[in-house]
């Protein structure tokens, strides 16, 4: 019997989405430098790190240290997740190496998700902060001591897809050129297309 997974299906969806630049910061050689300290960033603003619970806290010298401890866990399994669900991919040298790390080649994102790579950091993260901020406040004054089931995460998909459906047609057309453009580098790299037939069925 197999560990019990700690992750939602949710967030294994959320670190599939960045196991592409995973990828190309291993290429990098940027991994412990830029990528786990922006990633795991962005993980603990969609998933606050829970309170210590009493047996972290028994086994700690302090609440402080209990709360260290934690997250430093925590990190740690992001990592690891990284590396064990692409092994095989971004290990080896030479020639060998880089073949592997071709072989896992990007998923054709549909036209919102495009809309957030092209929009996301230059025009709606700081929306996106703000009205998340005031979201959790409402919800913690109405709701006292009950834990809030929605995420940042699924906040911010949900805003991004409603903003992308109010946008013109000449910006959606733009979304698709960019997407097209896509599309067309990983059909060069599977010539068989059977690649990008299990991305489109994923993403339904």
């Amino acid at each position: 019997m197999g560990r019990p997974r700690w992750t939602t299906d949710e967030q294994v969806t959320w670190l599939t989405g960045h196991m592409d630049a995973f990828i190309e910061s291993q290429l990098a050689k940027t991994t412990a430098k830029d990528f786990f300290p922006k990633v795991i960033k962005e993980w603990h603003k969609a998933w606050p790190l829970p309170d210590p619970t009493q047996e972290e806290l028994a086994a700690a010298k302090s609440p402080e240290d209990a709360i260290k401890k934690k997250r430093t866990k925590e990190d740690d399994r992001i990592k690891s997740w990284f590396h064990n669900h692409t092994r095989g991919q971004t290990y080896g040298s030479g020639s060998r190496g880089l073949l592997k790390l071709r072989m896992a080649k990007p998923r054709v994102r549909l036209e919102w998700q495009v809309y957030q790579q092209m929009t996301y950091e230059s025009k709606w993260k700081a929306v996106i902060d703000k009205e998340w901020s005031e979201v959790t406040k409402k919800w913690e004054a109405e709701n006292p001591e009950t834990k809030m089931t929605e995420t940042r995460f699924t906040f911010m998909n949900t805003f991004l897809q409603e903003k992308y459906k109010e946008e013109s047609e000449d910006v959606k057309a733009e979304v698709r050129k960019r997407r097209a453009e896509l599309k067309e580098e990983v059909a060069g790299e599977d010539n068989d297309g059977e690649l990008e037939a299990r991305n489109e069925a994923y993403q339904k």
